[in-house]
């Protein structure tokens, strides 16, 4: 275990915090000014109007500049090195069977929320478009939306947390409120859609840490976005987007299991729902690990 003597000056908290938020803003001003042209020529000469594919596509591409950023941070500042490990395959769990297992679990958490609000009469889906191009388009997208996310704050954030104070508990618990802080202004925000974003950072930061696997947590966090938007046409978090393959058709109403303006995030069901799954992980490894010390 590190020394607190040997950390320094840009082990700090506080500053970890500023870092990160940095990168984000930064990854923000790169992604305006580089597409604004572009963007502007496509739609101006009338290519991409009211292709509501190609918007909905930008709104989740334009996130990989948080990964340009990210990478560039750790690779230009040598304390930051030993993340790469932890992003790619040196470490033993990223893999493709766990990112599949990522996006089953997501898949399966999401579409149970669906299920349960459209028993309880809260929406119905009416089929919309599906084609197969755009869909694989769609989920590469998402994909970068969303693995962006994980690899600012369960990548970057959450490694140096945790050698910053050698506490897992406080680095998964504080990059899980970094985390639901950058929602704090989307459409809809309020407690429980915030709770319910702070412990689904928690059980992914939980999942980094018992799997060492940051892919399984991009592939549930990707294919969580991908079911409620693109799929099923649901608000996420509270953000709409314009093409899904299904729709909501006819009146919604909220309840335990669904949110009108959040999504099946800012639900009752959803909180309830993860915050089982933590206690579930929490419960399963440390009997392993009970298990694994006696056997040895």
């Amino acid at each position: 275990m590190e020394n607190i003597q040997d950390k320094k000056w840009y082990d700090n908290v506080l500053w970890i915090c500023i870092i990160s938020y940095a990168i984000l803003i930064i990854s923000e001003i790169i992604g305006g000014l580089l597409t604004s042209i572009l963007v502007k020529g496509l739609f101006t000469s009338g290519l991409f109007k009211g292709n509501v594919y190609f918007y909905t596509f930008l709104m989740y591409i334009l996130f990989i500049y948080i990964w340009i950023v990210v990478f560039f941070v750790i690779f230009i500042f040598k304390n930051n090195h030993y993340i790469i490990d932890k992003i790619t395959t040196k470490s033993k769990g990223n893999n493709i069977a766990y990112l599949f297992l990522g996006l089953l679990i997501g898949l399966v958490l999401n579409g149970f929320c669906a299920l349960i609000a459209m028993i309880n009469g809260d929406f119905t889906l009416r089929f919309s478009q599906f084609e197969i191009s755009p869909a694989i388009g769609l989920l590469f997208a998402v994909f970068v939306q969303s693995s962006a996310e994980e690899v600012l704050c369960r990548g970057f954030m959450y490694q140096r947390l945790l050698k910053s104070t050698n506490s897992p508990a406080f680095a998964i618990i504080f990059n899980s409120l970094f985390f639901a802080a950058l929602h704090l202004f989307n459409n809809g925000m309020s407690i429980l859609p915030f709770y319910c974003i702070l412990i689904f950072g928690v059980l992914a930061s939980m999942l980094v840490y018992y799997f060492d696997s940051l892919w399984m947590v991009m592939g549930l966090h990707a294919m969580w976005n991908f079911t409620q938007s693109i799929l099923f046409g649901l608000p996420n978090s509270g953000i709409n987007v314009p093409y899904s393959i299904f729709k909501i058709g006819g009146s919604v109403k909220g309840s335990f299991a669904y949110n009108p303006t959040f999504g099946l995030e800012g639900t009752i069901l959803s909180c309830a729902l993860m915050t089982a799954c933590c206690v579930a992980l929490y419960l399963w490894k440390s009997k392993k690990n009970k298990e694994e010390t006696v056997l040895n």
